[in-house]
C-alpha cells in the first residue's frame, strides 16, 4: 500500500472490553488531531462450533462481524457524544496482519492489550506483539480495563521504616 495515510488512526476491534478501551482511545485521538479512524476487524474462520465463528457461509460469518463491529462502534460514539471521520472494514484474515498492512503510512495503529490469564507472564497479546513488531507506524497498546483493575487492586508493595 503506498498511499499516504498520515492523517489516518487506524484500531483494531474484536468486540471484547479491551477493544473498547483501544477503540474509546483512537475515537478520541481522531477528534482531537483530525483524523479519520479506521476501525478494523480481522477474523478467521476457525469453526462454528467454538462458538467464536459465525455459523454458515464465510459470506455470511463477514456480514455476522461486521454487524458486531458496527455494534461496537455504535457504543463507542454512544460514551464518546462526538463522531469523527471514520472508516470500517472487516477482513478474513489473521489480524496482526491486516491491522499492520492497513496502519502503512498512517498517524498511528491503537490495539487492546488482549486479556491472558493471571497465570500468564505475557504482557501483551499476541495480535498487539505482532504488531508492536511488524508495524512501521508507531503502534498505542491500550491495557484491557479489566486486567488494569486486577492489576491494580493486587498486592501493594509497603515501605517499612527500620
Amino acid at each position: 500500500m503506498s498511499e499516504q495515510r498520515e492523517g489516518v488512526i487506524v484500531v483494531g476491534v474484536d468486540g471484547t472490553p479491551g477493544s473498547d478501551a483501544a477503540l474509546d482511545f483512537a475515537l478520541s485521538e481522531g477528534l482531537s488531531r483530525g483524523c479519520t479512524v479506521e476501525v478494523v476487524t480481522g477474523w478467521l474462520w476457525t469453526s462454528s462450533s467454538d462458538g467464536s465463528a459465525p455459523s454458515g457461509t464465510l459470506a455470511d460469518g463477514k456480514t455476522e462481524i461486521a454487524r458486531r463491529q458496527d455494534a461496537q462502534l455504535t457504543a463507542a460514539l454512544a460514551r464518546l457524544g462526538a463522531t469523527p471521520s471514520l472508516s470500517q472494514l472487516v477482513v478474513h484474515d489473521f489480524a496482526g496482519r491486516v491491522l499492520v498492512a492497513r496502519a502503512d503510512h498512517a498517524a498511528m495503529l491503537v490495539v487492546s492489550g488482549g486479556t491472558q490469564g493471571s497465570a500468564s507472564r505475557k504482557s501483551v497479546g499476541s495480535v498487539a506483539e505482532y504488531c508492536v513488531r511488524h508495524s512501521a507506524a508507531p503502534v498505542v497498546v491500550v491495557p484491557d480495563p479489566v486486567r488494569a483493575r486486577r492489576r491494580a487492586s493486587g498486592p501493594q508493595l509497603m515501605h517499612v521504616a527500620s
